[in-house]
């Protein structure tokens, strides 16, 4: 498999809310399972329109958006974000298709993130993500490209 990275353009925006709906899929069927219908409902009812807004509002100044792409399909997506006051860079919304997920494609896209993170001028770089289970691959890739800081993080939702 031969991955090719480049610079996003709006041309690409119905192909990667479509990658990234499909990968997502799975970890917002574990949060409704995990919180309940109604915490779902009300915290994660519009999920999907609100990556709609997140792709239609691009580009902003201090984000840069790649994609992955096999063969000409678009395969994959990652954000990186950075805060020139801070040197701090974030690889932020990202996912790739399902059908490609564990054949190194997060792997080169979170590398390719951080060189060119490090180039703007980011002295560090961190990146989120759930500590569930649709989460771990995730995580595995992070680890698998040197992150090794971890600043766990708890959310709490009750019903009122």
């Amino acid at each position: 498999m031969t991955v090719k990275i480049r610079s996003y353009r709006k041309a690409d925006q119905a192909r990667a809310l479509e990658v990234c709906i499909a990968a997502f899929t799975p970890i917002h069927e574990g949060f409704k399972a995990a919180l309940g219908e109604k915490v779902f409902e009300l915290q994660y009812r519009d999920w999907k329109e609100q990556y709609a807004k997140t792709f239609a509002d691009l580009p902003d100044e201090l984000t840069e958006v790649y994609v992955a792409e096999e063969n000409g399909t678009l395969i994959g997506f990652v954000f990186t974000v950075l805060n020139p006051a801070l040197k701090t860079g974030e690889i932020g919304l990202n996912a790739v298709d399902p059908e490609f997920q564990g054949k190194g494609v997060g792997k080169a896209m979170y590398e390719f993130a951080l060189e060119r993170l490090k180039a703007r001028g980011a002295e560090i770089a961190y990146v989120g993500t759930g500590g569930d289970a649709a989460h771990l691959p995730a995580r595995k890739a992070y680890e698998a490209i040197g992150f090794d800081k971890v600043l766990p993080a708890m959310h709490y939702f009750k019903v009122l």
